[in-house]
């Protein structure tokens, strides 16, 4: 439901730096910008899997990845292009290590305990699969889980997703 997803949202609008009000703002038009893109395709009929952490990811990826616009004008055709070598598996670049390196560069630490490096390290780190629950009982194959980061698999998800609906469907973007 959208409203989860502004809700999402709103708890991710943190500030994420305590003296530099342009870092705030840009992490706040980033996340505005993710929701607004990820509204239209949000799913309805569900309230968790892998799509909700695209919301950080785009957010993450219009703050401090490649793209120089301010993310209000970055458009999905260059948000696409900038996934798109993630998903190539292990030769490809991975997305957690261009945006580690943007974050740097703005001089975030994401070895203390901000809301930014939780976000990030809740992102990237490796989960193992899962076919069981913790008492044993099998989960369907809908919800098996293959193993791999959240913001892996939230690429997987919105790429595409934003491609189909922004890039097949319509050129306003």
């Amino acid at each position: 439901m959208t409203r989860d997803l502004w809700w999402a949202a709103g708890r991710m609008a943190f500030n994420v730096a305590e003296t530099d009000n342009w870092r705030n703002q840009r992490w706040t038009e980033s996340l505005r910008r993710s929701a607004r893109l990820l509204e239209p395709v949000w799913p309805t009929t569900y309230s968790n899997g892998t799509f909700t952490h695209a919301l950080p990811t785009i957010a993450l990826l219009l703050y401090a990845g490649p793209l120089i616009d301010d993310p209000e004008d970055v458009r999905v055709a260059d948000i696409v292009a900038a996934l798109a070598p993630h998903l190539a598996g292990p030769g490809g670049s991975a997305l957690k290590d261009t945006l580690r390196a943007g974050l740097i560069e703005r001089r975030h630490d994401l070895d203390d305990d901000s809301p930014l490096s939780t976000l990030v390290r809740e992102l990237t780190t490796y989960q193992p699969p899962l076919a069981c629950t913790s008492t044993g009982s099998e989960l369907s194959s809908a919800d098996h889980w293959p193993g791999g980061t959240l913001m892996d698999a939230a690429v997987q998800w919105v790429h595409p997703t934003l491609t189909d609906h922004y890039l097949h469907h319509s050129s306003a973007q």
